[in-house]
């Protein structure tokens, strides 16, 4: 299991578009915003994020290996959604994502909130039908 503050982190990235808290830079792959400090130190630590600016209490990161990261994290929340368990994990690039990805579709599908409107990598875009990507 996950701790919140770590899905909470992840998830921010996974929801980053030009118009979200966390900014996604399409063309440099760098996410922009205020996040749990003590959470993105340990992480960059671990060597899954990099600093790249620090300005204030505003941080730029990026993911190390992003390709793999958003191959897993959308290959869990597809397996939550097919009803799978999450022993997939195993067979991911990055087991990590992939269990973000599941317990983030389990905590999602637990809200009485309608995923309407909701843009998250992994996720079907209500508006167009397609699951979203970034």
């Amino acid at each position: 299991m996950i701790s919140k503050k770590v899905r909470e982190l992840f998830v921010s990235l996974m929801e980053g578009t030009d118009d979200s808290a966390i900014l996604y830079d399409v063309e440099t792959e760098q996410y922009s915003g205020y996040f749990n400090l003590n959470v993105v130190n340990k992480y960059i630590d671990l060597g899954a994020l990099e600093l790249v600016e620090a300005v204030g209490e505003s941080v730029t990161i990026l993911i190390n290996n992003r390709d793999d990261f958003l191959s897993s994290f959308a290959a869990g929340v597809r397996e939550a959604q097919h009803g799978a368990d999450q022993s997939y994990a195993d067979y991911n690039a990055n087991p990590f994502a992939f269990s973000v990805g599941y317990e983030h579709y389990h905590q999602m599908a637990k809200k009485k909130r309608q995923l309407q409107d909701y843009i998250c990598h992994g996720f079907e875009n209500t508006f167009t039908g397609l699951i979203h990507s970034q």
